[in-house]
């Protein structure tokens, strides 16, 4: 170290100039030692904010710092670090948001397609779900719906219509923001309709959908984006390629590592770590599918499996939001996310859970990613011109609200998902009991998909005894009532929305499902007899859940018999009378 030249000072007054001095020196080194941590690449280039018309370097040799008038330069580059690295976490790169609006908007029109097969069987008055039951069932007004205005089907396919019109806009990128409130509108109006039969896949659709609306989803190959190059004179290949950074592009990405890492912590329990979750629910009638019956002859690949979901599920939300070496950390998570999710389509029926997590899974592609692409495509059939960056607009009246509407909603996100986990972190959390934002927004959401081994295992026989005397399973396109366990109890009903919804009816619970029985079996025998006319029609009929269990003989081995749980008995007094008397049953 060095004293300051020409002066003669007393002994302390020198030590205490040393010390300041080594202070100093300590401050710069930690600082540019930041700096290097948050290094641009070896392609980004270096400008010198105090000399901005000098050449850049690539590889710039950073000058040191040697007084303090050197330190705003250095706070002035480590806040443009700071806004390289939000940019790599939380930025989506408008190719990115393309890929996800055609996915989304495919992802809509098959919802509807599969909600048509049960237009009159889930959304009129004299189907399963009539509204006025649904309104005693879920008697918030915030539980509102455009479906709600009519029981006739008429209505309901013109709303059904009017949603999948706007999700070929969506797809398309043509008006691309309305198409997105539009199509979030219609959304939660028709998950409001009927309730019992969502699952997590519907919720997540609804709250990628949401957080859509604050994004620039038709920014790139899109029809807004060919008729503005047109209206502006751009060149084709002058596409805005900069990341979009902001509250909503956050957002978007922090609810999908929510919904893992708060599964995760469901999960964090026994039966997880000792790997049953898996087989146990593949043993469920209501879930497994052909292929998943096949995997139970392999109980320790599935209690690997169960290890490595869990594993998965806790440290995949965090790597995915690695600041550095991002693309390398990102890639190899989203590809064991997705395939994760595709052998859960492949075992299980879980609706459009896997095919809406892979489409928001696919918001995490970075930029490299397509530079990747651009770098294959002109290996193999030569370079094209480039997409020269565009400069981004100013901010408007609508960037500054919907920056100001995601940011609360991202708050209340965070604390309800918060509030809801085990143990109740902030207790009752009663002031998050809002009910324009949990129901009527369709912010509300709990992602304890799986945390434990299904209970109730069966399968249902929907009994009925025709005028002729002859008894026939409404369940099974009227064949003759056995009641046997079918080979795939699953493949008894038309979709996945009616084994969720008559999976739950299979509970006398809270949830209060089961005031849908008696409407669920009138419905089954209105469609039969609609059909069958004369002596073919149903006398009488009851809806039975069945289920195997064991039993053990005083002396002797154990055995199998079957529980029939009568749920409801639709019909006349006389019908019951004759019931009690039927010994088949």
């Amino acid at each position: 170290m060095r004293a300051f030249p020409g002066r003669h000072q007393a002994g302390d007054e020198v030590r205490l100039s040393l010390i300041l001095e080594s202070a100093q020196r300590v401050v710069r080194t930690v600082l540019l030692a930041t700096l290097r941590i948050f290094r641009p690449s070896s392609t980004t280039a270096f400008v010198d904010p105090r000399n901005p018309n000098v050449p850049s370097n690539p590889n710039p040799v950073r000058p040191r710092a040697r007084s303090g008038s050197d330190m705003p330069w250095i706070q002035r580059s480590a806040s443009h670090r700071f806004r390289e690295v939000l940019a790599r976490v939380f930025g989506i790169d408008p190719r990115t948001l393309a890929v996800f609006r055609m996915a989304i908007g495919f992802l809509l029109l098959l919802d509807l397609a599969i909600r048509a097969t049960d237009l009159g069987a889930m959304y009129t008055d004299t189907g399963m779900f009539p509204r006025l039951d649904i309104a005693r069932r879920y008697p918030s007004p915030w539980n509102w719906s455009f479906h709600f205005a009519s029981g006739e089907a008429t209505y309901q396919a013109g709303l059904f219509g009017l949603a999948a019109i706007l999700a070929l806009s969506l797809l398309a990128g043509f008006g691309t923001r309305w198409a997105t409130i539009g199509s979030w509108l219609m959304l939660v109006s028709l998950q409001h309709r009927i309730p019992p039969v969502l699952n997590g896949g519907d919720g997540m659709l609804r709250m990628l959908l949401f957080w859509s609306m604050f994004l620039p989803l038709g920014r790139v190959w899109s029809v807004d984006a060919w008729r503005s190059a047109r209206r502006g004179g751009e060149p084709a290949g002058a596409l805005p390629l900069e990341p979009v950074v902001s509250v909503a592009s956050a957002a978007i990405l922090l609810q999908m590592a929510l919904m893992y890492f708060v599964s995760a912590i469901y999960k964090s329990n026994l039966v997880w770590w000792r790997g049953q979750v898996i087989a146990g629910t593949l043993a469920h009638d209501f879930y497994v599918k052909p292929a998943g019956e096949y995997f139970l002859q392999f109980p320790s690949v599935l209690t690997a499996l169960t290890l490595g979901v869990f594993v998965l599920e806790w440290l995949g939300p965090v790597l995915l939001f690695c600041p550095t070496r991002t693309l390398w950390f990102r890639l190899p998570i989203i590809l064991s996310l997705a395939a994760m999710h595709v052998a859960i389509e492949i075992l299980l029926t879980v609706g459009l859970f896997s095919l809406v997590s892979i489409a928001g899974l696919s918001l995490f592609l970075p930029s490299g990613t397509w530079q990747w692409f651009r770098a294959a495509r002109d290996r193999s059939s030569g370079p094209e011109p480039i997409a020269t960056p565009t400069t981004q607009p100013p901010a408007s009246r609508w960037s500054w609200a919907a920056g100001v509407l995601s940011s609360c909603a991202l708050v209340y996100v965070l604390l309800f998902n918060l509030a809801g986990l085990p143990g109740q972190p902030l207790g009752q959390a009663v002031f998050l009991d809002v009910g324009f934002l949990r129901t009527a927004c369709g912010l509300g959401q709990r992602w304890n998909m799986f945390d434990e081994v299904p209970s109730k295992d069966g399968w249902y026989v929907a009994w009925a005894k025709l005028r002729d005397g002859s008894e026939v399973d409404l369940l099974q396109q009227g064949r003759p009532v056995t009641w046997s366990r079918p080979e795939f109890p699953a493949g008894m009903f038309p979709n996945h929305r009616w084994r969720k919804s008559f999976r739950e009816m299979a509970y006398t619970d809270a949830m209060g499902y089961q005031v849908f029985r008696a409407p669920a079996a009138a419905y089954l025998r209105r469609r039969w007899d609609a059909l069958h006319p004369g002596e073919k029609q149903v006398a009488e009929m009851d809806l039975v859940y069945c289920m195997e269990t064991k039993g053990q003989a005083a002396e002797g081995p154990s055995f199998q018999f079957i529980v029939r749980e009568r749920l409801t008995q639709p019909g006349t007094s006389e019908t019951r009378a004759a019931r009690g008397q039927e010994s088949s049953l």
